[in-house]
């Protein structure tokens, strides 16, 4: 018996129909499809770790953490790393199954795919995509935007000396002093930070909804006929969340002299 003769019988015994042109077409097309979109979600992830790690506030890590190892470890975005992995995994086995995927090593798979992504990735980071992406994240989910943005909790310590939100209400209260009123959704009332005759300020100056870092000290505030417990934040050097400061970063901190923290006192002011 032929080849040819026992091939046709063993159709006929196990009833195998043929597969239509088209779901052959499908699924290969599908595959690709799958591929471009774990690229891109890949690529985004790129995008956000490295906006997150160029403003990771080398300007002012050495007041926030004990040395720069420590500022790295404790402010990765570990999520966003482990988001890319599992997209970089899933990317080879789908590359796997595509029709000429066999043909190439995993060695070979696994390389382009990283090399893609952390091109495309890169691309979409200077377009300001990963800026954007933390912008909605922080906005859609505030309490959670920390999860894949660590700096933002390490920048919501004031009983640490430093705070950071978005601006409110400017209040001038006298010729040589002013209130900003910050949200910060990590913290759970809204803060005031007072701003003195010599704290240091963004060269472009301050304006409502400017989101802004701040280095300096919680102090505790009497106010007579005031029920509610108002939490004041006295600033000495104010700087914009997503602009580091040159000369800061030199040093990786402000000059000793432009820092004037001493214990909390309890400090009577106006209504």
């Amino acid at each position: 018996m032929d080849l040819k003769q026992k091939t046709l019988e063993k159709i006929q015994e196990e009833h195998v129909t043929p597969i239509p042109q088209w779901q052959f077409l499908l699924r290969g097309y599908g595959l690709w499809f799958i591929s471009g979109v774990l690229v891109i979600l890949g690529s985004l992830g790129v995008a956000s770790i490295l906006y997150i790690l160029t403003k990771n506030d080398w300007d002012i890590y050495s007041e926030i953490h004990e040395s720069k190892l420590t500022h790295i470890i404790s402010t990765l975005p570990y999520l966003w790393l482990v988001i890319f992995t599992i997209m970089l995994i899933l990317l080879y086995i789908d590359l796997k199954h595509t029709k000429h995927g066999y043909k190439y090593s995993g060695i070979t798979i696994v390389l382009a795919t990283f090399a893609i992504s952390v091109l495309a990735g890169t691309g979409l980071h200077i377009a300001g995509f990963g800026e954007e992406l933390d912008e909605i994240i922080r906005e859609k989910t505030p309490r959670h935007a920390h999860i894949f943005n660590p700096r933002l909790k390490r920048l919501s310590n004031p009983e640490d000396g430093v705070i950071m939100g978005r601006i409110t209400q400017i209040n001038t209260i006298s010729s040589t002093t002013t209130h900003i009123i910050i949200k910060n959704p990590l913290l759970d009332d809204d803060w005031i930070v007072i701003v003195a005759e010599n704290t240091t300020l963004p060269e472009q100056g301050i304006q409502i909804k400017d989101h802004i870092r701040a280095l300096g000290m919680e102090i505790d505030v009497e106010i007579e006929d005031e029920d509610e417990e108002i939490e004041y934040f006295k600033a000495d050097i104010i700087l914009p969340f997503n602009k580091i400061h040159k000369e800061f970063k030199k040093r990786g901190g402000p000059p000793p002299d432009m820092k004037q923290r001493k214990p909390k006192p309890a400090k009577n002011l106006p209504n």
